[in-house]
């Protein structure tokens, strides 16, 4: 699948004349003169819910700066089966191992939530990591965040219960939604959490039996955040601290702190 692609620059010109505001945080955190500087080197897309960004050990020709949209990183075992190792809003950015200098990914990238992204050409962000470059340190701060927020996922996917996770993942893709609801199949968590449906099937029967979560239809709604979060494992509590702390931290990042 591709990406409908909008005009390039259309939602970072309005941004850069004193419009709405970037919704990457990565790209919201560069000061004005700053980003209208790549805006030409960007361009608006959005992204379907089920479309494939990369395969696993395809070469990076674009990376993305999620707004709306929600990207999984999923690990394949040759038996077939699978496991998200990190999930990506708008705090970050798709493709960071051009950044470190890759060219390849290891992992798949499986669109969770359709919405809006900022894509650059793998190229055009090779030349924008000048050392010492407002997008590198950017960059930099996020891929320590994000390597904590892998970390904690593999230590989740092997010491905690499908319940415990199934909760965590349903709190994240809440918090990216911003709607009542979000289009989410029983099918497409067990994939991501590397378990059998019917688990995922008896767990999330289970929170709706009380009353924290609704589901129809494909699509779920989370009814009593505070609860679930009380139902689910200490990785989503660790893993917002640690993009809290990232978003605070940018000040002084970039020497404005």
């Amino acid at each position: 699948m591709t990406a409908k692609i909008g005009t390039r620059g259309q939602r970072g010109r309005s941004s850069a004349t004193g419009g709405v505001p970037p919704r990457n945080i990565v790209l919201a955190a560069l000061l004005g003169t700053q980003y209208k500087r790549i805006l030409p080197k960007l361009e608006h897309v959005t992204l379907r819910g089920g479309q494939t960004l990369y395969r696993a050990e395809q070469e990076i020709e674009h990376v993305y700066f999620p707004e709306e949209a929600v990207v999984a990183m999923i690990d394949s075992l040759d038996d077939g089966r699978t496991v998200e190792v990190g999930i990506i809003g708008r705090e970050g950015i798709v493709g960071l191992n051009i950044f470190l200098g890759g060219v390849v990914t290891p992992d798949k990238a499986l669109v969770q939530l359709a919405g809006g992204a900022m894509r650059m050409s793998a190229k055009d962000l090779r030349t924008e990591l000048r050392f010492g470059s407002p997008l590198q340190l950017l960059l930099l701060s996020y891929a320590r965040t994000f390597l904590a927020v892998i970390s904690q996922s593999v230590a989740c996917s092997q010491h905690h219960g499908i319940e415990q996770r199934v909760a965590r993942l349903l709190l994240t893709l809440d918090h990216y939604a911003g709607s009542a609801e979000f289009s989410m199949p029983q099918a497409s968590i067990a994939a991501l959490l590397g378990v059998r449906r019917a688990g995922v099937s008896e767990a999330a029967s289970h929170l709706r039996a009380q009353g924290l979560i609704a589901y129809r239809r494909g699509l779920t709604g989370v009814l009593e955040r505070r609860d679930l979060e009380k139902r689910s494992c200490e990785c989503y509590r660790f893993i917002r601290r640690q993009y809290a702390a990232f978003q605070s931290d940018l000040p002084r990042v970039l020497g404005r702190g």
